[in-house]
């Protein structure tokens, strides 16, 4: 693991703190894993450079049934959304939907503070306004610079351009979408239903979506990083439908997505990557938070069977837990290669073929 000494050798600083891990991110990953650290008896520290949960949102926050089960949600900070509306170019579409499943639309923000102060519930602590600065190794600790801290392990959940990775040498995700978010007040009709658009005009390399929220609609487009996102376009073309173009923008927001799966090198030594930061995001449909609850709990306990004595090391328990995604791979290959919007748009007219490949990608959540 590359190190970078201080000014000062550790013997001869004044350690005001040690931990047994530090966690670099208070996203869903980094709050999961903290979490069940601090469950599983491991003094924890979350370091986040913003200044508060949930004041940078960079994601949609769409919760599928599996993330709401993992770590449950309150009421009011949710939206069912029992269906899902697929589009083709020429805005016909077809409905899906299966018993039981549902997915949901969250007050992200709110649902960031609420995460954080359940993970200090379990006897993690938090501080905001902390960045990462980079980290020393001394005689087997892991010294935080400008901070003051020394941990056992370190985790970088810092998301899509990990400061952590790049700071410790380790990969960092190359193929990505660039994704932009606007929030209009009120609330669109169809209040059930996410709405999910193939339109290789307004969003070459991904979709377009509408999404019925929690008291807000929110409208977003992904596209491959190479293209340019017009979402006000997207508005535009979408108002016979919903109506949104004179509505106020309540908020905006946009992010990097990372699609390359799983990087090879995302643990080193004593440091470990989850969530974005590692790749953990499926390549076909982009949904990340179900893999940052799953794969931080994970985390966070093979870490601490691993510091009271298992020689197993994290990363590998990670990695070999992580379930492959060789067809959404090679699905994300043929939308990205093949017709596929005049494909969807023979699908409308072969409905059955349709929803049996639409349903696996919407609602086969357990492999991403």
């Amino acid at each position: 693991m590359p190190c970078r000494c201080g000014d000062e050798p550790l013997t001869r600083r004044a350690m005001v703190d040690s931990r047994d891990l530090v966690v670099v991110g208070a996203g869903f990953a980094g709050l999961a894993c903290a979490k069940r650290a601090a469950e599983r008896g491991l003094s924890v520290l979350v370091i986040d450079r913003q200044p508060s949960p949930g004041r940078h949102i960079r994601t949609t926050g769409i919760l599928v049934k599996e993330a709401h089960a993992a770590w449950a949600a309150p009421p009011p900070l949710v939206r069912k959304l029992t269906r899902v509306r697929l589009y083709a170019a020429s805005r016909r579409y077809v409905d899906l939907e299966r018993d039981g499943y549902y997915f949901l639309a969250t007050d992200t923000a709110r649902l960031m503070g609420f995460l954080a102060e359940e993970a200090r519930r379990a006897g993690a602590e938090i501080r905001f306004g902390a960045a990462f600065r980079g980290v020393t190794e001394d005689r087997g600790r892991l010294v935080l610079d400008v901070h003051g801290i020394s941990c056992s392990f370190l985790v970088g959940a810092d998301g899509v351009h990990s400061t952590v990775a790049r700071a410790l040498g380790l990969d960092r995700n190359t193929r990505l979408l660039k994704g932009v978010e606007w929030e209009f007040e009120p609330e669109v009709r169809d209040g059930d239903c996410l709405h999910c658009f193939v339109d290789p005009l307004r969003a070459p390399g991904y979709i377009g979506w509408v999404v019925p929220g929690v008291g807000v609609t929110q409208v977003g487009l992904a596209v491959n990083q190479c293209h340019r996102v017009d979402v006000a376009g997207f508005v535009q073309s979408l108002d016979p439908i919903f109506a949104l173009r004179d509505r106020r923008v309540h908020a905006r927001r946009g992010g990097m997505i990372p699609v390359n799966g799983l990087l090879k090198r995302f643990h080193s030594g004593r440091v470990m990557l989850i969530g974005d930061a590692a790749g953990m995001v499926s390549p076909l449909t982009a949904g990340g938070i179900d893999s940052s609850y799953r794969y931080g709990k994970l985390a966070a306990d093979a870490i601490a069977d691993y510091l009271q004595g298992d020689t197993l090391h994290p990363g590998n328990v990670v990695r070999s837990a992580y379930q492959g995604d060789a067809w959404k791979r090679c699905a994300r290959w043929s939308y990205d290669h093949l017709p596929m919007t005049a494909c969807l748009e023979l699908g409308v007219g072969a409905n059955w073929l349709l929803k049996r490949f639409a349903g696996k990608v919407f609602f086969d959540q357990v492999a991403h």
